[in-house]
């Protein structure tokens, strides 16, 4: 077939293709090609990894085998069914995925890869310049045979093709099914949402880039507002990872850090209309951490730390496949987590792109709770983690595990934990309704250099959570902390509010040198409120011989004027109560 050669500007074949001058037909173009093509499916493809390194291209299939391509590339490789295309020394390459074999190779006209698509006969490559502009537009038929190879005048995105029929979008609102033998304008898909890609993933083909909608019989209702929507849940993970990367762009061989935050899903249809997603998942990568969360709800259901840096993966039917830049590729249950297969290729990479195709992920049965899974990574000292640490304490925070609480306290007294994460940990072990045994373990520790504890239990939260409890055997090692110099004075005050209900005749003794040593000596606000609650525990405890004391101190001139006032007001019910 010959050649179809376009420039795509006034009068061109192609011109009508993208016309802003189209008038917008409510989406029956769009919906009559969407009937016409309702039996043609894209193949799924071949399940593989393709990774760049300094040498060229390395790639693994889901199966095991292996391939290479020498050679230096001018953007990242792009997966498209059974193909991947290359860009790079003025070339535009496909190779068959499975193997590596090259099927055609035609000149880039000077611009790079930007995104492309396969239906198992016909290739549609979009390409473009480096920092944007100079789309180019080709169609190649398996044998090399350039069908089509056009210039826009309009930005492109990433293309599909699906039944000989190329899916372009175009100016961030519009694709236009165009006739992959001919040219010609087979209908046009007007939507508000943003749409950068066309893409073919699991069961269907689909159009977006942070949400995706689904070519099936609801596709004509998109310019109104309508269609079946693919959407992920609204919920911020760190780092705001992107679902998608705009179509136009050209992605560079090199990963940079937005490529190591991202999200991954597979959606399917549910029928007529509606789009789910595979197994109810979503996986989150930042960096070395990998999570999964409900596709619903956006809850984290596991969590994992990767060997190194996430550089690209793929949801796949079953789980997730991740490439990380060691070259290590981890296959993951997607309910579960648990790594149920691994694959390599020759690391260390720069970036890495995958495809799932009609590969099954193998279930595995979870190797810990959840609440394990996240206490891992939260202890990690890599400081470029605590962003993902912080949210995942979130998570933490809400499950019942008694090991939860232990974590907690781990983290708070742990030296070297980042100021942030060392304040979360303190402020959730405040709210912790469980664990209280790890809590009275924890009360009996002091700061002892000599000893390498070198920091002191996080008293004010655990007071805050064992006043909550009611917890009256926290009482004694509550009382000893208010007389410990390495305590701060917010947990001090925090402990003898505690006291002011927990407290016995037991800690007497305690409450009593506190008060003494603070009563006329409290300058700070915390250590003045405490010396208050002390004095109310004594109040409480201490009987009559107690009530004797404070009435002492409020006559001193030297105690403070908070502290006497206080008492004052404790005073005259506990004479009416003793005068009944």
């Amino acid at each position: 077939m010959a050649m179809l050669t376009v420039a795509c500007g006034a009068g061109s074949q192609l011109g009508s293709a993208f016309s802003t001058e189209w008038q917008n037909d409510g989406g029956r173009s769009i919906a009559a090609l969407q009937r016409e093509l309702s039996a043609p499916t894209a193949p799924a493809g071949a399940g593989v990894v393709v990774g760049v390194n300094g040498a060229g291209v390395v790639a693994v299939t889901l199966s095991g085998q292996r391939w290479d391509r020498p050679g230096r590339l001018d953007s990242r490789p792009v997966i498209a069914g059974d193909v991947v295309l290359l860009s790079g020394g003025g070339r535009l390459t496909a190779l068959a995925a499975a193997t590596g074999a090259e099927l055609w190779s035609i000149e880039s006209g000077g611009r790079a890869l930007r995104g492309a698509g396969d239906d198992g006969q016909l290739t549609a490559a979009s390409l473009g310049a480096l920092n944007g502009g100079r789309s180019r537009l080709v169609v190649v038929e398996r044998s090399g045979a350039v069908r089509l190879s056009a210039e826009p005048e309009v930005e492109i995105g990433a293309p599909a093709v699906l039944g000989g029929v190329v899916f372009v979008p175009w100016a961030n609102q519009y694709v236009s099914a165009i006739d992959g033998a001919t040219g010609a304008e087979r209908g046009r898909l007007l939507t508000r949402r943003q749409v950068s890609r066309a893409l073919t993933l699991g069961d269907g083909l689909y159009f977006g880039e942070s949400e995706l909608l689904r070519f099936d019989e609801q596709v004509g209702q998109a310019a109104s507002g309508g269609g079946s929507l693919a959407v992920l849940p609204r919920r911020e993970f760190p780092g705001n990872p992107r679902w998608f990367t705009p179509g136009a762009e050209v992605l560079p061989p090199k990963a940079s850090a937005p490529d190591r935050v991202r999200r991954f899903a597979l959606p399917k249809g549910t029928g007529k209309s509606g789009v789910s997603f595979d197994g109810d998942r979503f996986a989150v990568t930042y960096f070395r951490v990998a999570m999964g969360a409900s596709a619903k709800d956006g809850v984290v259901r596991w969590a994992r730390s990767m060997p190194k840096d996430v550089l690209g993966g793929a949801a796949v039917s079953g789980g997730f496949v991740l490439c990380s830049e060691d070259g290590k590729v981890s296959v993951i249950d997607g309910q579960t987590g648990a790594e149920s297969a691994s694959l390599a290729l020759s690391g260390p990479l720069e970036s890495c792109e995958a495809h799932g195709g009609s590969y099954q992920v193998p279930s595995k049965a979870a190797e810990r709770t959840l609440a394990e899974q996240i206490t891992e990574i939260v202890a990690s000292r890599d400081a470029q983690m605590v962003p993902a640490q912080r949210f995942l304490m979130q998570e933490l925070v809400r499950l019942p595990d008694d090991s939860v609480t232990q974590a907690l306290i781990e983290l708070a007294t742990r030296p070297d934990a980042p100021p942030l994460l060392g304040k979360d940990a303190r402020e959730a072990l405040a709210g912790r309704r469980s664990g209280a045994e790890a809590m009275l373990a924890a009360l009996e520790r002091e700061y002892d250099f000599l000893e390498d504890v070198l920091l002191p239990p996080p008293v004010g939260p655990l007071a805050d959570a064992l006043l909550a409890m009611k917890e009256t055997r926290a009482a004694p090692a509550l009382a000893r902390h208010l007389n410990d110099p390495a305590n701060a004075a917010d947990d001090i005050m925090r402990a003898a509010r505690a006291l002011e209900q927990l407290a016995s005749a037991s800690e007497l003794s305690e409450l009593q040198t506190f008060f003494a040593l603070y009563r006329a000596t409290a300058v700070e606000a915390p250590i003045v409120q405490a010396t208050i609650s002390v004095a109310r525990a004594i109040a409480r405890t201490g009987g009559a011989e107690g009530l004797a004391l404070l009435r002492q101190a409020a006559k001193d001139p030297f105690t403070h004027v908070e502290v006497k006032e206080a008492i004052d007001a404790l005073e005259a019910p506990t004479e009416k109560t003793a005068g009944r």
